[in-house]
């Protein structure tokens, strides 16, 4: 009797430290397993065989081959169609995720269809902007509510059986659990749905590292879609050409077109009619540029023709002994001194530079100079080139470059480049334009000077390519179609990731700027921000010189970010974002599962020898390393199960669980069978909270044939209500392995699975006693 008092002593302290969550689970496993053995109430060998337990090196292995899932895609693939519910709701993700996770787990062992649906799970939760604790617990009582569909696919079931069939009794079929179990994932998604709900965590963001990011970073702010007008200048010409980016400093992050999510398109892409363009970057950007606000475009007038004709062009050298030798475009003083434009540049071979801004001029270089006839002629006698043949008068045709054109803009009234030199306009950088006329007052000015200062009511004549000119009136047209924090949601997949990136401390890039490193091209990736001094910064990232201490929001194919993160350069602080799936070993992988399943499920070897021999084929076949394998395994999981397994080896040495039992049973056996039932339910499923389910059954299958014996009822009836009770592990993340894989992801407490279990527990039960008696007559 004795026993009985310390064993309930035991598990009174072990609840309420659980409930009070003063410490952590895994902790208090281990103390119950101290007492346990100290106590005498199992033996030294039995407190630690829970370490070698099936049961835990079942979970271990599962955790595995999760991870091995998950790197190869796999579990992407799976999970993929519950995507199409990303933004359904969250009373819809709950139904389509418990339906699909019952429906499977009458296919699959319950634990098994856990470890597929948690990365899918994880991944609908980031889509639809959900935290995981909202999910992660539907999708895991979904598995329990599906487990029993059909006599083989739990514990309980096969033993309720075998049960049956070593009394000599008319056993079940492999369907007979079928009706019942509808019935329970039908209730329990209801419950879920109206109450369940309220009941779970609030929960945090999809994960630390994105909730630091998103807080560090503003990521949702700064998301939004633009939608390409009908007849838009920029249909038919690729991101590059747009000039989003230089101009108004927006990085293209996705492309919603034909209702496919294309996600960081390359700069080739060329966009097309209807296309919406999700970008990154500051919502004035387009408001201040629309509907002409800023710059209007007018017809050309008599200051173009002006212009036109009091402008020449002439292609001259570089010769021995000038000053522009070992001198850059920004250094030659070209336009800022002698107001000339350099319109084209060929090297001493011919060749003809596209960007030649940070080009060092050379002995024999040869330029395509734009300027006032009078300018260009002082140039030579200055010495700094030598004149070559004189071309047409106004917009240049430079040999081996494209056709200039002019085009008139006006500065109106209120105009943010009011105030602003010609430099801050940006026209050159953003846009490819070139001013070369400014007329105010009735007064035209010819290639005026980049520190003149612009005013409202200027006429600026700006020259480039004619693409250009038509590029710069179509992001006119621009305006925002949405603006969501959920757009963010969207960014990722297995493919593309985002993640922040450190100058390391051995960096040689301190003092270089974006554009210097040709980041984007070099990379594959784009720069969403530069977090400085706790500031995120979003514009005019190209030319910020790097600083130590800068973090980089980077954005990208996964591939490319390991690239970065085998640089010296830089330091990648989530590595895992940083890992490209290994798509080539999804064929491997899946075939590694399906042995596992067929083995368990043929009964070839027990599910913990068959999931270890798949863990290790894993490792083996290079679908994940042995360090990934480590760090996939949930440590505190296992030391919870391995802790928590000798308690049912003390209640069982005790006879506690059938003591009770029988007193129940003994206490109700007058008032009819579904007092029975009821009594027989309840304590089953409170003995399942913290037995394992395969000894619950062995222990309550004689309590219920010899009631059913004793009293005259039908024993199917009874055992199926063990059954059916024995797989209601609801209400104690202990119940079920299930319930310990979500556990750690969904940053549950205890209380947790109390609060939604205990409820739901209930509704299960009420659903048994009112349908079994019918399903089952006694």
């Amino acid at each position: 009797m004795l026993s009985l008092f310390i064993l309930l002593f035991i598990v009174l302290c072990a609840l309420v430290l659980f409930i009070g969550g003063w410490v952590p689970a895994d902790v208090v496993g281990i103390m119950v397993l101290a007492a346990l053995a100290l106590t005498g109430l199992v033996s030294p060998e039995e407190a630690v065989a829970g370490f070698s337990s099936p049961a835990v090196i079942t979970v271990l292995a599962m955790f595995v081959l999760s991870a091995g899932l998950t790197r190869t895609g796999v579990a992407y693939r799976i999970g993929q169609p519950l995507q199409l519910f990303a933004r359904k709701g969250e009373a819809v993700l709950i139904v389509v995720l418990m339906a699909a996770a019952g429906i499977l787990s009458a296919l699959i062992n319950t634990t098994t269809v856990a470890v597929i649906l948690l990365p899918a799970t994880m991944d609908l939760a980031r889509r639809s902007g959900l935290p995981p604790a909202r999910l992660l617990m539907p999708m895991a009582l979904g598995c329990l509510l599906g487990g029993p569909f059909t006599g083989i696919s739990t514990p309980p079931n096969i033993l309720a059986t075998d049960a049956l069939r070593a009394a000599g009794l008319t056993t079940f079929k492999i369907f007979d659990f079928t009706p019942i179990t509808g019935a329970l994932v039908v209730a329990g998604i209801a419950f879920m749905v109206l109450l369940g709900k309220r009941l779970l965590p609030k929960g945090g963001t999809s994960g630390t590292r994105k909730n630091g990011i998103e807080s560090a970073y503003e990521i949702g702010a700064h998301i939004f879609t633009i939608e390409l007008p009908p007849a838009s200048p920029l249909i038919g010409r690729n991101l590059a050409e747009s000039r989003l980016g230089s101009a108004l400093y927006l990085t293209v992050v996705g492309l919603h077109r034909a209702g496919e999510l294309i996600l960081s398109p390359r700069a080739q892409e060329t966009l097309q009619a209807a296309d919406i363009i999700i970008v990154h970057g500051q919502a004035d950007q387009v408001s201040h540029f629309h509907g002409s606000r800023h710059l209007q475009v007018e017809p050309g007038g008599p200051e173009t023709a002006e212009i036109t004709r009091r402008l020449g062009a002439a292609s001259v050298r570089i010769g021995k002994g000038s000053p522009l030798i070992a001198r850059t475009l920004a250094e030659s003083g070209l336009r800022r001194d002698h107001h000339v434009h350099v319109l084209a540049l060929n090297s001493p071979t011919g060749e003809c530079l596209g960007d030649f801004r940070r080009h060092r001029f050379e002995e024999g270089d040869g330029l395509v100079l734009q300027g006032e006839h009078q300018v260009l002629e002082n140039l030579a006698e200055k010495g700094l080139v030598e004149l070559g043949t004189p071309l047409a008068d106004g917009s240049a045709d430079a040999p081996g470059c494209e056709l200039l054109s002019l085009c008139s803009v006006r500065v109106p009234e209120g105009s943010v480049l009011a105030g602003r030199n010609l430099v801050e306009s940006r026209l050159g950088n953003a846009f490819g334009l070139t001013v070369v006329g400014l007329a105010r007052d009735g007064k035209v000015d010819c290639l005026p000077a980049p520190e003149e200062t612009i005013q409202a009511g200027d006429l600026l004549v700006v020259q480039g390519l004619a693409r250009d000119i038509d590029v710069f009136e179509g992001l006119q047209d621009l305006e925002i179609s949405e603006q969501s924090s959920r757009l963010a949601a969207e960014l990722e997949s297995q493919q593309i990731g985002m993640t922040e990136v450190l100058l390391s401390p051995r960096t040689t890039l301190a003092g270089k700027t974006l554009s210097d490193l040709l980041f984007r091209d070099h990379y594959g990736l784009s720069v969403l921000a530069v977090l400085r001094k706790g500031r995120a910064c979003r514009t005019g990232l190209q030319d910020m010189p790097l600083q130590f201490g800068d973090a980089l929001l980077v954005y990208g194919p996964r591939q490319s970010l390991e690239a970065v993160a085998r640089d010296e350069d830089f330091l990648v602080l989530d590595q895992a974002a940083a890992k490209a799936p290994r798509l080539h070993k999804a064929p491997l992988a899946t075939m590694i599962m399906v042995a596992v399943l067929l083995s368990a499920i043929l009964g070839f070897v027990p599910i913990a020898i068959a999931a270890l021999t798949g863990m290790a084929a894993m490792v083996v076949g290079g679908c994940l390393t042995m360090e990934e394998a480590y760090h996939s395994i949930e440590w505190k999981v296992i030391f919870l199960i391995a802790g928590m397994l000798p308690l049912g080896m003390a209640i069982e040495n005790t006879g506690a669980a059938q003591m009770g039992a029988e007193a129940l049973i003994g206490l109700v056996g007058d008032l009819g069978p579904r007092w029975v039932v009821a009594a027989l339910f309840g304590v089953t499923v409170l003995g399942t909270q913290v037995i394992p389910t395969a000894a619950l059954v062995v222990l309550m299958a004689p309590v219920a044939l010899g009631a059913a014996s004793a009293l005259g009822i039908s024993p199917q009836l009874l055992m199926m209500t063990v059954a059916m009770a024995a797989s209601a592990s609801f209400a104690s993340p202990l119940s079920h392995p299930a319930h310990l894989l979500v556990m750690g992801p969904g940053g549950y407490k205890f209380m947790d699975y109390v609060k939604v279990g205990a409820p739901l527990t209930l509704v299960v039960m009420a659903v048994s006693v009112w349908l079994l008696p019918m399903l089952w007559p006694a």
